[in-house]
């Protein structure tokens, strides 16, 4: 064959070749198959029908606004499939453009593969955009509710008329309905009532009304919650989840709870790598089945109904370490250190501290928190069996003030995390585990009425309410509204106690959480004892405690936080005034020591305030009674608090009289803390304290005995104290002058050892404590 004859041949075999490829390339693809892969109606270039799913045929989608132009496409799965679209009953083609109208509109894609054929629905409406304000109401109540609404601004306004106000119409379960005029913003209040001759109200008689400060276009007020939500609490919800303890330590005997409300369609759930069986309701888990003793695992769970997805996630580690504390879990025992964090103590291997701070000049600034875990034995052997600190959440991005004002920790902006100048989340943690290692309770100081930037999110999403609140003193008015940031500072106090356990809170100008009428201090009570609770009933030894105190700084008579079965301690300035005055002398211990909080002035069932000879705010005791001309009646004054039947507290520095710098008058106790280096009789007040306070821990009359008072003269105080439970039995001393003392029997001078037997010895100011055989 020639070579023309072979180049023939080749192109009339590649044509052959090329004329069968294109056969092959033309074939149907998935013919009969009349699903969609993609599905497009854009606006603005963006897929308005998000989460296409071939095997889902109806799609319902909102817009901000309508009318307006989209442009509509498809892609088949098949390849010989067509595909057409009709908008509001208007055909077009593939990839059209087309204007939506101001109703409702239907778009339709119609796909057809040989002898099959779907279609496929997308309904475009517009988002109705809700103006105006409603309010609900149910209060249970024998007749239908007005709403009186008004607003305390000059001239005052009433919005719905004069009193009772307008009534509101009845819903459905008992809810009642109100619109509201648009005049009547989040400033305005209102009083529900059932008319003018009524007999049920809320707030009562004199009492200011509830602010209409709840988000969105509705607020319902259930009143057995005496709060606003934003939905119906009582209708469907997106599925809560609620975990506890909600991370941290455990140990291999604990159980973990998990809470799945609101009906989740769909749960699921793991814990260390293990898939997790849950349903709807409450879940328990075994810690010793998913974790070994030292391990640490991840928790995750996630419920959804077709009103959304809740998410938790978090991280345990087991730790079967016991401590052997001797505390009773009784807070009466309480033998407190307070610290203010910025003055006491600096460790060079902790944060670098501020380096200003309201107090006086000269003295320490920079203090951290390593500062405070590397004096933990000082404080421990000083006979002290809790630690209250100053605040140290963050500060750090405050708006009020300078470097100052933030480095007193009073103005947080962040109420979940540890302030950097102070020290790390991890550091406050190591202080904490130190201190239970010791018997060490931790108490943190809860700054709750007032703060500084605090615009951010809890991590379960809660706000702080940041508006001007009116409180029940009527003066000093912090940036926190009740009840709108109850849910914020609910879930602040559970989440140190079981991601830190923290065991008790010392409340900063508490009567600032007292507003309109309602003592949130009742509310916040209850989360923390519940915490306290649910963690004792897991066998935890640490978060049990439940220890709430407040500052209320007024007189006795006039404390109001402690209303309404509100906190059930105070800082008792009355009592520390009268302590270090002494102005009857020994007398005055007396008639304290012998004194019932009721009798002091205290109006309120079941409270037992907290002693106290000084603070950060106040003046040193050790300004009144001079460390070296009278270490004696500094002594006798710290006896004095060892053997209050209720929380004592120590401010440091006062076990060695130290005295007050040249700050203001609210500031200048802030001075550097020493633990070591003292003057002869600075260590003579020094290992007095620590006798007492060692005696008190042993000596459960000292802390919660009844008390029997003999007066001797003016000079001289004998001070029986009994425990009912265990028969421990002290007699304390307190005398102006040396003299003997007849104490009826036998017994063991615990302060300064040996037996004592009928009479008993004492010095003018150094009192003596003898337990009775």
């Amino acid at each position: 064959m020639n070579t023309i004859s072979k180049l023939k041949l080749t192109m009339r075999s590649l044509g052959v070749a090329l004329l069968l490829g294109t056969a092959t390339a033309t074939a149907a693809v998935n013919s009969g198959n009349a699903t969609l892969n993609r599905l497009e109606i854009k606006l603005a270039g963006q897929n308005i029908v998000t989460g296409f799913n071939p095997s889902t045929t109806s799609y319902d989608v909102t817009v901000d606004a309508l009318p307006v132009t989209v442009s509509v496409s498809a892609a088949p799965a098949a390849s010989d499939a067509t595909v057409g679209f009709t908008v509001n009953g208007v055909s077009l083609g593939n990839h059209s453009v087309a204007t939506l109208s101001t109703s409702v509109n239907t778009i339709v894609c119609k796909v057809a593969s040989g002898s099959a054929s779907s279609t496929y629905t997308v309904n475009v409406s517009a988002n109705v955009i809700e103006t105006g304000r409603t309010i609900h109401f149910k209060g249970n109540w024998s007749s239908t509710p007005y709403a009186y609404i008004y607003s305390n601004s000059t001239p005052a306004k009433e919005y719905c008329g004069k009193w009772p106000g307008t009534q509101l119409t009845a819903a459905s379960d008992g809810w009642y309905t109100l619109s509201l005029p648009d005049e009547a913003d989040k400033t305005a209040l209102v009083i529900f009532n059932t008319g003018e001759n009524g007999s049920e109200r809320y707030p009562t008689d004199q009492m200011p009304g509830i602010a209409l400060d709840f988000e969105g276009n509705h607020g319902w007020y259930l009143l057995s919650d005496k709060k606003w939500y934003t939905s119906n609490p009582e209708g469907p919800q997106k599925p809560a989840i609620t975990v506890s303890p909600a991370s941290g330590k455990v140990k291999g005997s604990s159980v973990i709870t998990i809470d799945i409300a609101n009906e989740a369609t769909s749960i699921s759930g793991s814990f260390n790598g293990r898939t997790l069986s849950l349903a709807n309701g409450t879940n328990s888990i075994a810690v010793a089945d998913y974790l070994a003793d030292g391990e640490e695992g991840t928790l995750t769970v996630s419920a959804s109904n077709s009103l959304g997805t809740a998410e938790f996630s978090a991280t345990f580690n087991r730790d079967d370490t016991v401590v052997v504390s001797g505390l009773t879990g009784d807070w009466r025992e309480l033998s407190i250190y307070q610290v203010m964090v910025g003055s006491f103590q600096h460790s060079d291997r902790g944060a670098s501290g501020y380096s200003q701070m309201w107090g006086p000049q000269g003295h320490r600034k920079n203090g951290n928190i390593k500062g405070v875990t590397e004096a933990l034995d000082y404080i421990k052997d000083l006979g002290m069996n809790a630690i209250w600190l100053t605040p140290v959440f963050d500060s750090s991005n405050g708006g009020n003030g300078d470097e100052r004002l933030k480095a007193t920790g009073y103005f947080a902006n962040d109420y979940f995390k540890i302030d950097p100048h102070f020290g790390s989340e991890a550091e406050f943690r190591e202080l904490v585990n130190e201190a239970h290692a010791r018997g060490m309770y931790i108490i943190l100081d809860g700054v709750f009425g007032h703060h500084s930037n605090c615009t951010g999110a809890s991590p379960n999403g809660n706000y702080v309410d940041n508006r001007t609140a009116a409180n029940v003193r009527g003066s000093d008015a912090g940036n926190i509204a009740y009840p709108g940031s109850l849910a914020y500072f609910k879930e602040v106090v559970r989440y140190w106690m079981e991601n830190f356990e923290v065991d008790g809170w010392r409340l900063d100008q508490c009567y600032q959480v007292y507003q309109g009428g309602h003592n949130y201090w009742y509310d916040l009570r209850m989360e923390v004892e519940a915490v306290a609770n649910e963690r004792k009933n897991r066998g935890e030894q640490w978060g049990t405690l439940g220890y709430m105190v407040g500052e209320d700084w007024t007189s006795a008579g006039r404390i109001t936080v402690t209303q309404q079965d509100g906190l059930k301690s105070v800082m008792d300035f009355d009592g520390k005034d009268n302590l270090v005055n002494l102005s009857a002398g020994v007398g005055s211990i007396g008639w304290f020591l012998s004194s019932d909080a009721a009798s002091r002035g205290y109006r309120d069932a079941g409270v037992n305030p907290t002693i106290f000879l000084s603070n950060h705010d106040t003046s040193r005791v050790g300004d009144f009674v001079d460390i070296n001309s009278s270490p004696e009646e500094l002594m006798t004054r710290h006896a004095a608090v060892a053997a209050y039947s209720g929380p004592a507290c120590t401010y440091y520095g006062d076990e060695i009289g130290d005295k007050s710098g040249n700050g203001n008058a609210d500031n200048k106790a802030r001075t550097s803390g020493r633990i070591s280096g003292f003057s002869a009789n600075e260590q003579r007040v020094h290992d007095y304290v620590a006798k007492v306070f060692k005696a008190r821990s042993e000596n459960p009359a000292l802390w919660r005995g009844s008390v029997q008072r003999q007066q001797i003269g003016k000079e001289v105080e004998v001070i029986t104290k009994t425990d009912a439970e265990t028969g421990n039995k002290v007699i304390c001393i307190f005398s102006q002058q040396n003299t003997s003392v007849s104490i009826g029997g036998t017994g063991e001078d615990i302060l300064n050892g040996g037996t004592v037997s009928g009479t008993v010895s004492v010095q003018a100011w150094v009192p003596v404590f003898i337990r009775m055989n």
